[in-house]
This record gives structure tokens, C-alpha cells and sequence, in this order.
């Protein structure tokens, strides 16, 4: 074994199995790879944060997650050939103070995109947008994306059903239960 000059730590970015759980976030196929390395760190995305720690193996000692929000920006210095503005992401650490200040946020949207659902079933993902205030994305059209990931949410949590019916557990979220 070759020691690098500097001990510099080295980190080999690899992707989970495809349709990963949370909790199934080891390299895919990567048994024997990671019995080569020291530790395997996570980077799980959720809708307002990204959670980094460790899953599988970690030779050290244990650490508290580590919680960062991914903005995207463009900068007039960082651009394609045609003269386009390239996206890119800055990560900024989060305290306990700004998590719990972005969760309740997060709550505080999907209670009400619940009771805007519990009123219209059928409301569109762009009227639903709007309806919640959310900035339009830089194009300007509402954001729908937000919006999908929101009733996603929605549906996992079980406060909707696949057809955007209000579900029991949904009745009692309305009802501040």
C-alpha cells in the first residue's frame, strides 16, 4: 500500500442500489467495497434540507447528523458557451435553530396545501402554486414542481390518498388534532 504524501482523505462518491430506502443508502453491489474503506457518509436529500451522516460503516468516532441547505444560484462569471447562465449549488451548514425553523415551515405549507386540497381535490399543481405563494420559477411559470413534491408528501404521510382524497389521519391534521 502506497501512502500518499500529506495523508489527504479521499472520497469516492458512489450511488445506493436503484429506488433506495433512506435507510438503504450503501454503495450498490458495494459489500466488498465497503469493507476496503473507513466509512460510508450519506448525503439524504428532503424537501427544504439535505441530511449528511453515516450508514453501514464508520471507523470513528460517532457524530450527531449534520444538516445543510442546497440553494441554486447562477453567477455572471459562470457561464456556457453561448453566453447562457450556468446553475449551480451553494450548501450552507444549518444550525438546530434554522432546521427546526425550515421543518416548521414545511409543516406550516403542508397543512395548508392540505386544507386547499380538502376544498378542491382537483385543483391543478399550478393553481395550487399560486394558491400557496410559492415563487415562480426563473422562467416564471408557477412552481409545480413544489407543488408535486408537496402532495407527494401528502400521500406518503397518508393524509391523502392516491386521488387526493382527505384520509382519516388527513381529517384529524385539518382538525389540529
Amino acid at each position: 500500500m502506497a501512502i500518499i504524501p500529506g495523508n489527504p482523505t479521499v472520497i469516492a462518491n458512489c450511488h445506493p442500489v436503484k429506488n433506495a430506502a433512506p435507510d438503504n443508502l450503501v454503495p450498490a453491489g458495494g459489500g466488498n467495497f465497503l469493507n476496503q474503506v473507513d466509512g460510508n457518509l450519506t448525503a439524504a436529500k428532503d424537501e427544504g434540507t439535505t441530511e449528511l451522516h453515516w450508514q453501514g460503516k464508520f471507523r470513528g468516532v460517532d457524530f450527531a447528523p449534520l444538516f445543510f441547505q442546497l440553494k441554486t444560484v447562477t453567477h455572471e462569471r459562470l457561464k456556457d458557451s453561448r453566453g447562457k447562465l450556468i446553475p449551480t449549488i451553494i450548501s450552507t451548514w444549518l444550525t438546530d435553530k434554522a432546521k427546526e425553523e425550515i421543518d416548521r415551515t414545511m409543516d406550516d405549507d403542508r397543512q395548508r396545501a392540505l386544507a386547499i386540497l380538502a376544498r378542491d381535490r382537483a385543483v391543478s399543481l399550478a393553481d395550487l402554486a399560486n394558491k400557496m405563494g410559492w415563487p415562480p420559477l426563473r422562467d416564471g411559470a408557477p412552481n409545480k414542481p413544489k407543488a408535486q413534491r408537496c402532495v407527494d408528501t401528502l400521500v406518503r404521510k397518508k393524509w391523502i390518498d392516491r386521488d387526493r382524497r382527505i384520509t382519516a389521519s388527513g381529517e384529524k391534521m385539518l382538525a389540529g388534532e
